[in-house]
């Protein structure tokens, strides 16, 4: 379907709100979001809402990364994201710790690559984009209210610190800006293209697990067998240049010892049907509990926290042995 056919519906309907345009055309979200298409260009193609005669600098960009938020599932995050759609946003230097956290998961997922010296003036650079900020406030809106929230525990422990819950999605951004690790400055979500990472400043590995690697995609040499044994149990392979004796496969059989961590994230496949990155869903923390084989290293995980059923329902069956 394409801009055009969706504009025309949206004139027939004749709101500026998302909501009731797919209340009346009975549309998923997602419809409005394949390809180049926002709700934002919908309405500009409609006439319902007047084009720039100069483009707002920096608002194309906001505008491509509206689809990027369309896995947002719990609504302390929603709420943090939604404070920032209004015309009163508040400073970020005013934010509590925990919500300046949830606030650069925001910028992150907004601006991949930076962009700003400090966050406070990227996030302060929204009041100026109102197109954007009232799509953004809109599609948050209507997530919430579209019964997308499930159960979860928040990270707890060594964790506690890090505002992610168990069974929800994130994508690349979120997680990397939520554990610290993506920083201005520093490490950058947009150039970050692992699977894997060690987090120093939280003493844990992170696996980023995607388990339908299509030849398309993946190159043979990283094609790992990657899928869940049980609700409980998960079976992953190491990258190809860990050994069991390297001080990386060491860390893994023996993190309980050691005193560091493992987080599971794991997604079905690299895109979406609309073609747009998939978003992870935490699995949660992990302990060792066996191997097999080396570079790579086939590990089986248990899981703290089970997979509920309407996760582990969908997955694929394990491969026969």
């Amino acid at each position: 379907m394409t801009v055009s056919t969706l504009a025309q519906e949206a004139k027939t309907v004749g709101s500026l709100q998302l909501a009731d345009f797919l209340a009346a055309t009975r549309r998923d979200i997602s419809d409005v979001y394949r390809g180049t298409s926002t709700w934002t260009t919908i309405l500009r193609r409609a006439d319902l809402i007047p084009t720039p005669a100069e483009p707002l600098p920096g608002e194309a960009g906001l505008l491509k990364r509206m689809h990027s938020f369309l896995h947002v599932d719990d609504t302390e995050r929603a709420s943090v994201y939604q404070l920032f759609t209004a015309d009163d946003a508040p400073a970020y230097d005013a934010l509590t710790e925990w919500d300046q956290t949830l606030a650069r998961m925001l910028f992150f997922n907004l601006w991949d690559k930076g962009g700003f010296p400090t966050y406070a003036a990227g996030l302060a650079s929204l009041r100026s984009q109102h197109a954007v900020r009232s799509e953004l406030g809109q599609l948050l809106t209507y997530l919430m209210n579209s019964g997308r929230q499930h159960d979860g525990q928040p990270l707890s422990g060594p964790h506690a610190h890090i505002p992610l819950i168990t069974h929800h999605a994130y994508n690349r951004s979120e997680i990397l800006a939520a554990m610290g690790v993506a920083r201005l400055g520093g490490q950058l979500p947009g150039y970050f293209a692992q699977g894997v990472f060690w987090d120093a400043a939280n003493k844990t590995d992170a696996l980023l697990i995607t388990l339908n690697k299509s030849e398309r995609d993946f190159s043979p040499t990283v094609r790992y067998k990657d899928y869940a044994l049980s609700p409980t149990d998960f079976h992953w392979e190491s990258q190809n240049s860990t050994a069991p004796e390297s001080p990386t496969g060491q860390r893994y059989q023996k993190h309980a010892q050691q005193g560091t961590h493992v987080l599971l994230f794991m997604r079905e496949n690299k895109d979406t049907a609309t073609g747009k990155a998939m978003p992870w869903v935490l699995l949660g923390p992990a302990r060792y509990k066996s191997h097999t084989g080396s570079k790579p290293m086939a590990v089986t995980w248990s899981l703290h926290h089970p997979m509920p059923e309407r996760i582990y329902s969908q997955l694929p069956s394990a491969p026969a042995s």
